[in-house]
């Protein structure tokens, strides 16, 4: 039976905090340097490093909440302390949550390269990916990317050898790191061919973020709401320049004099899902986020909750 409080203190939720950048110095109380793993899997590789070099910090993005736990369960076995994990699409977060210039090296290893041309954009090494890292790299930090298929290594290796921000070295096939995944091991023992592609930060891109600085929790009094207004806001749609919400759903307790709205909305790339909740209280009425969802407090997270309260007062 494991400790689940000491498997699961290396989780992060960083939507609860409230400034961003994340100050990464006093999540590890201290100054090392960072190196980021995306698509950790079950964490065997990052815990062989994390335990093999305890003067670096680590930080792993999964989409997979088994892969998180089995992950976190690896790092508590071996007493590791100097790693945490995130849950999300790191091509995103990544931009949002690591200050320029501070990230020392990114490792991938044997993400799934989306072969089909029409999900040619949920690869990891797209264009807006790339300038991501030449804000968030340190200058001289480094990409390596390890992979299965040919083809992909080598529209990684064009993709970074276009970028005026990086120096590409050559393809290294069938390359031995004394550290290995379990698929690297795998494709070892079936004599596959494996490829390394190692790039390295030559000059800073300034990148756009959509989270910065101080981020308050969005809410808005109102003296009463026309409840058919509100409910006609279902499969709505409001936009304000780059940003947009969509209201999926409508559930009323009238019992309670609560309703509850699905949204999802995006600033530009960022999409997010949640609840808002609206409320009677003693005088008035309240619409803010609902505590079942934490989404990051984004613009139009923010724009979602003051335009229902606009829309639904009488």
């Amino acid at each position: 039976m494991h400790d689940k409080i000491g498997v699961l203190k290396y989780f992060m939720k960083p939507q609860q905090y409230d400034t961003y950048p994340i100050k990464w110095n006093e999540i590890f109380g201290n100054k090392r340097k960072i190196y980021v793993e995306i698509g950790f899997g079950s964490g065997e590789y990052m815990t062989a490093l994390a335990k093999s070099n305890p003067d670096i910090n680590f930080i792993g993005f999964e989409t997979s909440l088994t892969a998180l736990y089995k992950a976190q369960i690896n790092f508590h076995k071996n007493n590791i302390k100097n790693a945490r994990v995130i849950q999300g699409d790191a091509r995103l977060l990544i931009r949002e949550l690591f200050p320029s210039n501070s990230i020392s090296k990114l490792i991938v290893n044997f993400p799934c390269p989306w072969p089909k041309k029409r999900h040619k954009e949920r690869r990891i090494f797209i264009t807006s990916f790339i300038n991501t890292l030449a804000d968030v790299l340190k200058k001289g930090g480094t990409i390596e990317l390890a992979t299965d298929v040919d083809w992909y290594a080598q529209e990684v290796y064009e993709n970074f050898s276009n970028s005026e921000f990086f120096e590409t070295q050559d393809i290294i096939k069938n390359f031995n790191r004394p550290i290995k995944t379990k698929y690297e091991l795998k494709w070892d023992n079936e004599g596959r061919n494996k490829y390394l592609l190692i790039a390295k930060k030559l000059k800073s891109f300034k990148i756009k973020r959509v989270l910065e600085g101080v981020s308050e929790l969005p809410h808005k009094n109102i003296k009463d709401i026309d409840i058919e207004k509100l409910k006609s806001l279902k499969d709505k749609t409001f936009k304000d320049n780059n940003i947009t919400f969509t209201v999926s759903s409508v559930y009323e307790d009238l019992l309670n004099d609560r309703f509850l709205l699905r949204v999802v909305s995006t600033d530009d790339d960022f999409m997010q899902q949640y609840y808002i909740s609206i409320y009677k209280k003693t005088n008035d009425w309240l619409v803010k986020l609902d505590s079942t969802t934490i989404p990051y407090r984004t613009p139009a997270v923010k724009y979602t909750v003051y335009k229902i309260a606009e829309l639904i007062e009488k």
